[in-house]
């Protein structure tokens, strides 16, 4: 976690922690401290700990004068929390005195109170929060091919925590961290200080003055994605950092149109931003603040939610599968938000925000829906059998539902299974399930929808139908799922191909036929 200092030109030397500890004549200190720190800190933040009068306390640099917001800071809650959960496990030996007698550095951590300091997670987003995970389960078999699993984080004080209904159009933007252990390979084999600090500009956050303060460890591990892809725009970008003129040249090479070929061939491998810097040993990419002028920093990845807050106050769930695919190579590469949430486990952070989504029930609670989702494509439709299951509980007089999940394997891949049936035999929704490998014959979503045609068209086709229909999962089965449909309206509404294309453009129009395919 970095610290956000407001001064714009802050001396770069006094950035660096180890002189800090050298001025006090504590230099093997300094290891014990920090590294003993950061090293307890697994789960997401590190952040550094000065000690401060009799208790230990989390550093603050800055050179501004304190200012108190009106009410909680939207970018800091939960790291008061798990500042709080660090303490009682890390040990810090460094006083107020020794900290003053540092030089200029030294009195922003031994007068905190003076200056306007925050730590957070991930200043560059500007929405996003740190969410504690309270929940993670395993929906598929250890040994399956596919790992799919159901992870909870609390939103309970946050400025989210009205915004995550699955159910009305939100889904949660993830910011993934890159692994530990590659990070930690990767810094050792360019040589570089995993703890020395560095201010990166470029991460500062929107208001005037802010400076962010980091450590190198962290800059790989928070911000640049290292292990992403790279471009080709990178290449022409990174030959100017090679000081042996051959690596130069070929790197130059590999941006023109006539070694395209040779490029795509090492795309097919999936190469990531460190195996360039690893293989092209003449690189010198100095100071370490100029990785961020190569390297683009760690997007978002958007999952749906699949839980209603108003039938779950306080909690934000996903239905996620790991990602991954094989190089040319053979090798098998796992994508880095899906592996970062696979990974965590409770009482592990995470930083995120709500996005919008186009998947959102209708106002009126006594409307038809039906629900096509498939693998997880299940998360929304979850939400909104749970949203249903809520609105009855407070006597509304709720619509029917008809769900049509697709997947391999029941017995594998029926994710939320006790809960659907127990939905099912409480009468909220009627469950149409396609398992294509459980039978000799492939059965597909598109087959369920068809055995529900009278259903669909009564309440969803003909003209004056109040229901909806929803779409949502791999972009693969949409055109079959949208030819059942049009084979509908001309079966049971006997129109022509173009009247029920026309009925379809309609309904979609006018929002009552929703997809959002992957």
């Amino acid at each position: 976690m970095p610290a956000v200092v407001q001064q714009k030109a802050v001396n770069q030397q006094l950035l660096l922690l180890r002189n800090l500890m050298a001025a006090v004549g504590a230099a093997s200190v300094m290891n014990t401290i920090v590294r003993s720190f950061v090293r307890q800190c697994q789960k997401f933040l590190p952040v550094t700990a000065i000690k401060s009068d009799t208790s230990a306390a989390i550093s603050r640099v800055t050179t501004a004068p304190s200012k108190v917001p009106a009410g909680p800071d939207p970018k800091v809650v939960n790291v008061s929390r798990h500042i709080e959960e660090l303490r009682s496990h890390t040990t810090s030996v460094v006083d107020a005195s020794a900290a003053a007698a540092s030089g200029e550095i030294g009195k922003y951590f031994s007068f905190p109170a003076s200056f306007d300091t925050r730590l957070v997670a991930r200043p560059d987003v500007e929405e996003g929060e740190l969410l504690k995970v309270t929940e993670w389960k395993l929906l598929t078999p250890k040994d399956y091919d596919r790992t799919c699993f159901h992870i909870e984080v609390d939103v309970v004080g946050t400025k989210m925590e009205h915004m995550v209904n699955g159910a009305q159009g939100k889904a949660l933007s993830v910011y993934a961290t890159n692994d530990r252990d590659q990070v930690a390979d990767f810094i050792n084999r360019m040589g570089l200080d995993p703890l020395a600090l560095v201010s990166v500009a470029e991460l500062s956050p929107p208001e005037e003055g802010g400076v962010v303060i980091t450590t190198v460890e962290r800059l790989f591990m928070q911000y640049l994605d290292i292990f992403g892809k790279p471009t080709r725009e990178f290449l022409k970008n990174l030959s100017a950092y090679a000081e042996d003129i051959v690596e130069k040249v070929t790197l130059a090479e590999l941006t023109l149109e006539r070694k395209k070929e040779e490029f795509m061939e090492r795309q097919g491998r999936s190469p990531t931003y460190a195996d360039y810097f690893l293989e092209f040993k003449s690189l010198r990419v100095t100071p370490v603040e100029k990785f961020i002028d190569l390297v683009p920093t760690i997007k978002q990845r958007v999952y749906s939610i699949c839980s209603s807050s108003d039938y779950r106050p306080g909690k934000c769930q996903l239905l996620v599968v790991r990602e991954d695919w094989k190089a040319s190579d053979g090798e098998i590469k796992f994508g880095l938000c899906s592996s970062f949430l696979t990974l965590l486990r409770p009482a592990g952070y995470l930083v995120g925000h709500p996005t919008h989504s186009v998947m959102e029930m209708p106002e009126d609670k006594t409307a038809p829906v039906f629900m096509a989702g498939l693998g997880t494509g299940l998360a929304p439709f979850r939400a909104f059998v749970e949203q249903r299951r809520y609105e009855k509980s407070r006597g509304a007089k709720v619509g029917p539902m008809t769900l049509f999940f697709g997947g391999r394997h029941a017995k594998s891949e029926y994710y939320y299974r006790d809960e659907f049936e127990t939905y099912e035999a409480e009468g909220l929704v009627k469950c149409c399930n396609a398992w294509s490998r459980d039978q000799k014959e492939k059965v597909y979503v598109q087959h369920k929808i068809a055995q529900e045609a009278e259903s669909i068209w009564n309440n969803f086709g003909k003209q004056g139908a109040p229901g909806y229909f929803f779409l949502c999962g791999s972009k693969q089965p949409e055109k079959d799922v949208y030819a059942a449909l049009l084979a509908i309206f001309k079966k049971c509404g006997g129109m022509s191909d173009q009247e029920a294309q026309s009925r379809m453009d309609k309904l979609q129009a006018s929002g009552r036929y929703v997809t959002e395919v992957y």
